[in-house]
């Protein structure tokens, strides 16, 4: 658990005692940000009642709270199966305050056809830039959890939407 960790106590020790490049990658954002000695937040939280998991848990990835006192469960997502979008659906519909940071699918925050960027990865760069800086508004209390929740299923619908007409595509060839 990594909670209210001054920022100058953060030496490479510590950065490494989380578990995957993931992780670090976020928690590092938000201290280039000067947020990880003003938030509370936690890595892998357990939440109950999860019908689609064995014991009916749920390993949540990082969970938030608002200077205002506002929790936020974020789901830390890399390529996106039927699966996981059938299981995010289930969650966004489980607790008011969920999140869905995306980080591989290129198309999550807008279609990358109808951006103007030149490589995938400047477009995935700019989506990761994107997500840090809601959180970083959840964090200071100008953004709540349910408008982050809204966005996470308009983006979900977005991106269900997207990959539909791949598979009518898919079926025509």
């Amino acid at each position: 658990m990594v909670n209210k960790i001054e920022h100058h106590v953060f030496e490479q020790a510590q950065i490494d005692k989380l578990s995957n490049i993931t992780e670090k990658s976020i928690f590092l954002a938000l201290e280039e940000k000067e947020l990880t000695n003003k938030v509370d937040f936690d890595f892998h939280q357990k939440i109950n009642n999860v019908l689609f998991n064995k014991g009916k848990k749920h390993d949540v990835d990082l969970v938030m709270t608002s200077r205002t006192g506002d929790k936020l469960y974020v789901e830390i997502k890399g390529q996106m199966t039927y699966l996981e979008v059938n299981k995010l659906k289930y969650l966004l519909g489980l607790r008011r305050n969920f999140y869905i940071m995306q980080l591989t699918e290129i198309d999550w925050i807008t279609p990358f056809e109808q951006t103007h960027y030149p490589s995938k990865f400047q477009k995935s760069k700019h989506d990761f830039e994107v997500q840090i800086d809601e959180l970083v508004d959840f964090v200071k209390g100008e953004v709540s959890g349910n408008e982050l929740r809204s966005r996470s299923i308009e983006r979900l619908n977005n991106f269900i939407e997207y990959r539909s007409h791949d598979v009518d595509r898919w079926k025509q060839s």
